[in-house]
């Protein structure tokens, strides 16, 4: 199996992110997947620092997909960022059809299962110390009630992924002329659930990277 070529993300040319990490890093909230078929939505993020080659996460122990992890699976970890239904009416110098954006990104690597207490510790603190960054006064894992973090470690079972490749793709309509780009952006403004736009319009400044497909 180790000698089976990975497949890689599909991202044409026009498409390929500047910074897949950057991605990664925006979008901890991510699809594990395994050999055994399972998938699982949880946190993944960096052990260390942005650039490191180890992302670690952990899932609820009496998930399945849990109890199935080895040390050694290959694991793939997708990452999405946001998305949008692009309208035809929105096109005007070139017509086309209805499509989709959107801005994703793909790690995939080898799993280490984390069991000791101690290692998943660690990597609780690290996953709610990056997640509770953002504000004025952050909550942090020793502020949890007496003996409910001792309660809930045998409960989890954490991960490693070490990691081989990252790949991203952010589909914003860089094959359109200014024209319609500038009237789907003011489009997508037009609902305040959807950041697709700054996305878009921060696309303009970017270019493709030559990490995205090799080993960090």
């Amino acid at each position: 199996m180790a000698d089976t070529p990975v497949p890689p993300l599909y991202r044409p040319a026009a498409y390929q992110a500047a910074d897949a990490v950057k991605i990664v890093h925006d979008h901890p909230f991510a699809l594990l997947m395994s050999p055994q078929m399972h998938a699982t939505f949880t946190p993944i993020v960096f052990e260390f620092d942005d650039r490191s080659d180890v992302m670690v996460g952990h899932m609820a122990g009496r998930n399945a997909h849990a109890m199935s992890l080895q040390t050694g699976d290959q694991a793939l970890a997708v990452f999405a960022g946001p998305h949008a239904y692009i309208s035809p009416r929105w096109y005007v110098e070139k017509p086309s059809v209805p499509t989709w954006n959107y801005v994703s990104a793909h790690v995939r690597g080898t799993l280490e299962v984390v069991t000791d207490d101690a290692a998943q510790l660690a990597i609780l603190r690290r996953s709610i110390d990056l997640m509770e960054a953002g504000f004025d006064t952050p909550w942090s894992i020793d502020d949890a009630p007496e003996g409910k973090v001792d309660q809930l470690l045998p409960l989890i079972r954490s991960f490693r992924l070490h990691v081989e490749t990252i790949e991203g793709v952010t589909k914003l309509s860089q094959t359109h002329p200014s024209g319609d780009r500038a009237r789907i952006i003011s489009g997508l403004k037009a609902d305040p659930s959807s950041d697709l736009a700054d996305h878009m319009i921060n696309i303009e400044n970017e270019k493709p990277s030559v990490i995205l497909n090799s080993k960090l």
